[in-house]
């Protein structure tokens, strides 16, 4: 019976210190697995600071913005891009000499473009994980100045048109969501580093939250008033009128300039 008892024990005493070394190794794979992967995710701290600072205006390969395409800058010397990157302070603020070296380098990357993307993506589900989901009628609310700004900021229609209504003042956003992605806009909005816009919204800064609906309308034309019918046929008519009055005008000062010079003849 003894035997029996120790022979038990024996056996218990094995399967679990296999146990043991079993999820030993198993925790092990997962703190490799967890550390690969932590080496492997990393922050790509200039496609970042692109993302944030840059992409409002300057586009890598996808066309003129209000600044120009910087993939041509993928061809100059690197001191020639440097001097270019340094003259951005006034706009992004102070630029350290790592700053405008990661710059360099990312514009110098044939996989630019594809970084910066990959930086937005992830900024934008930072955003949207802290932030209420992106509202378009929040956003024409906002727009269109029916909900005021939360810092006391002027409603972007005051300057700028989304379809047929708004200012002139300011350039047209009724297609800017075919030249420039939601998170790059959202960017531009909240950052404000265009000039006109630094001057007004410097003490009145547009929130995250606002950014975020803004960008939905924007990306949204269909919601954007349109033209009608009944509203351009007396804008026609008026535009004819104006004109027809004009050629009327001209005439007539012709004719009284040449009667004004037969009766000087005659005299």
């Amino acid at each position: 019976m003894k035997h029996i008892v120790l022979l038990f024990a024996l056996f218990l005493s094995f399967n679990l210190r296999a146990s043991i070394a079993q999820e030993s190794d198993s925790v092990t794979v997962a703190a490799d697995s967890a550390q690969t992967q932590d080496t492997t995710v990393q922050v790509d701290v200039a496609a970042q600071s692109y993302a944030q600072k840059c992409a409002g205006c300057h586009t890598i390969g996808g066309g003129k913005l209000t600044g120009p395409d910087l993939l041509p800058t993928r061809a100059w010397p690197k001191a020639d891009l440097s001097a270019k990157v340094k003259l951005m302070e006034p706009r992004v603020g102070p630029l350290t000499q790592q700053d405008i070296d990661q710059f360099v380098e990312l514009l110098h990357d044939s996989r630019a473009q594809e970084r910066v993307h990959i930086a937005q993506e992830l900024a934008a589900k930072a955003v949207a994980a802290k932030l209420e989901p992106a509202s378009k009628s929040e956003g024409q609310k906002l727009f269109e100045g029916a909900t005021s700004l939360t810092n006391g900021g002027i409603a972007c229609i005051t300057c700028h048109r989304a379809g047929a209504q708004g200012g002139t003042f300011g350039p047209d956003l009724t297609s800017l969501h075919t030249r420039l992605s939601k998170v790059a806009m959202i960017s531009a909005i909240q950052q404000t580093q265009y000039k006109v816009m630094s001057g007004t919204y410097q003490n009145h800064p547009i929130t995250a939250q606002e950014a975020v609906h803004l960008a939905e309308y924007l990306t949204s034309p269909e919601l954007m008033p349109q033209e009608s019918s009944e509203k351009s046929v007396p804008i026609l008519g008026a535009s004819l009128g104006v004109i027809g009055f004009l050629i009327v005008v001209g005439l007539y000062r012709k004719r009284s300039r040449n009667n004004f010079s037969r009766q000087r003849g005659m005299a």
